[in-house]
């Protein structure tokens, strides 16, 4: 599982337990995100018509063996089943960005918790900290997530880059681990071709 679902699960059982209603908060939610996705489709939205394989294996060094689409999410499968994951919505960016922001300050805040228990509490720490490095100059506002995950807003609307975790060890010798400064650029190219074509 990718660590970015991970996050994503801890941050949506934290918000779940917060406040009156979760439970039918989290269906409305469900239910508006697939009408979201449904109108996206309807309006003949492809995340993955944006960028083709040959574009992102080039991008990458991996050859792209097929992409699939859920919504508004494009991956790039590549050996071993890894690769780019590549959302584009239209609208909505303000409040995607919003919720980018808040997820990253929930995540550190549960970081620093529990800094101080030992080894593993260190580093869920270390993996939960908000980046605060300078992000690159696209579009109207940008911010690095988990992961080195690139989220980006034009106007209304919002793409985000979960760039991969490893390459195809076919033809990248060792366990060939993406190492950060490669998972940013890699993020920043992606989104760049992306934006190039949004208007």
């Amino acid at each position: 599982m990718r660590m970015m679902s991970v996050a994503g699960v801890a941050v949506a059982l934290m918000l779940a337990g917060c406040g009156g209603g979760g439970g039918n908060d989290a269906a409305a939610g469900g239910a508006a995100e697939q009408g979201e996705t449904a109108a996206a489709e309807a309006a003949g939205i492809d995340p993955c018509s944006l960028i083709s394989a040959q574009e992102m294996s080039a991008i990458t060094t991996d050859t792209v063996k097929r992409t699939s689409r859920d919504g508004q999410v494009c991956t790039y499968h590549s050996d071993p089943d890894d690769g780019v994951q590549l959302t584009v919505m239209a609208s909505g960016g303000a409040k995607q960005m919003q919720v980018v922001h808040r997820t990253a300050e929930v995540l550190g805040g549960m970081g620093a918790s529990v800094a101080d228990k030992g080894g593993a509490g260190a580093d869920v720490a270390v993996l939960t900290k908000k980046d605060k490095t300078a992000v690159p100059k696209l579009g109207d506002e940008a911010a690095w997530g988990m992961n080195t995950t690139l989220s980006v807003r034009k106007g209304d609307a919002f793409v985000e880059v979960v760039p991969p975790l490893m390459h195809d060890p076919a033809s990248h010798s060792g366990y060939p681990l993406v190492g950060k400064d490669e998972k940013r650029a890699i993020a920043q190219k992606v989104a760049e071709r992306v934006l190039a074509k949004l208007p």
